[in-house]
């Protein structure tokens, strides 16, 4: 049940881009972004942060993020949390790569379109974090704040926010945060600059925190010129299968290497094509992966 509700609201995000309208427009009001103490005279780790209402959450995203609070989750080794890139990757273009390489690693996806770095703190105040103990959590988020309006310094000060949210309902748990994903086409566009800077300025505040590695992995999507094909990314947003393809060529070795400390998990590298589409079944996974939920 919860699944079908979850597929078709995938389908109304996907229909109204289809449409050209977009869940989050530049300048499209939210709330105050988090606000986090000042120590050592960085915006470090910190308790004191902003949840937002649900009445400040959009509907759509607000039900996404009950939905999958609720839900039963299993003994999940590693899950994704933040926006469209993670919904996308197990329940969108990315689906049947999702399929034959990381769900039978135990691998599970909490991602929500449109979802921010406030509106992924209400989901963590709904409870989505609590009854588990991933090894890993594979955090992206923040390219909805830059497209919301938000500044690059409000948007790094929020992914700090999850982190810190994440880490205090998982302190056992490696974070692997994910730079903003380079979008449209230009490298010129002031999205990308935005996107940039955020990451720059995320990764100082982060730096020397031994439960959380930056990885900025963006660079697999662009063509020598700075510009991005739509054949990895059909709206400059979005990965296409092949995109997700690339994208899982990277951040498996970086998920084995955030693994490697926790005894409790075994992790071979399968092997991925680069060069084609023709993926294997969801029903035939790489024999070479071994994993132990912990």
């Amino acid at each position: 049940m919860i699944h079908s509700l979850l597929a078709g609201i995938g389908e109304w995000f996907r229909g109204g881009r289809r449409q050209g309208v977009s869940p989050l427009r530049r300048g499209q009001p939210f709330g105050a972004p988090p606000r986090l103490e000042v120590l050592e005279d960085r915006c470090l780790l910190s308790s004191t942060t902003t949840v937002p209402s649900a009445a400040e959450v959009p509907s759509i995203i607000a039900l996404t993020d009950y939905l999958f609070a609720i839900a039963p989750k299993g003994n999940p080794s590693v899950i994704f949390v933040g926006d469209s890139i993670s919904w996308e990757y197990a329940y969108g273009s990315g689906a049947a790569v999702w399929a034959a390489y990381m769900a039978p690693l135990g691998i599970s996806s909490y991602g929500v379109i449109g979802q921010t770095t406030q509106s992924l703190l209400y989901e963590f105040s709904l409870g989505l974090l609590n009854n588990i103990n991933p090894a890993v959590v594979v955090l992206d988020i923040g390219g909805n704040n830059l497209l919301q309006g938000d500044t690059p310094l409000a948007t790094a000060q929020g992914i700090v926010a999850d982190v810190a949210a994440i880490h205090q309902a998982l302190p056992q748990s490696q974070i692997l945060l994910l730079g903003v994903l380079p979008g449209m086409q230009s490298p010129s566009d002031p999205y990308r600059i935005e996107g940039t800077e955020t990451d720059q300025l995320a990764a100082e505040m982060l730096a020397g925190i031994p439960y959380v590695t930056f990885e900025n992995i963006g660079s697999i999507f662009l063509e020598p010129d700075g510009t991005i094909s739509s054949s990895v990314m059909p709206d400059y947003l979005h990965p296409s299968e092949l995109g997700y393809l690339e994208l899982t060529s990277v951040l498996l070795p970086l998920i084995g290497s955030a693994l490697a400390p926790n005894t409790s998990f075994s992790f071979t590298m399968p092997a991925i094509p680069t060069f084609s589409f023709n993926l294997p079944q969801p029903s035939a996974p790489p024999s070479s992966v071994s994993m132990m939920p912990g």
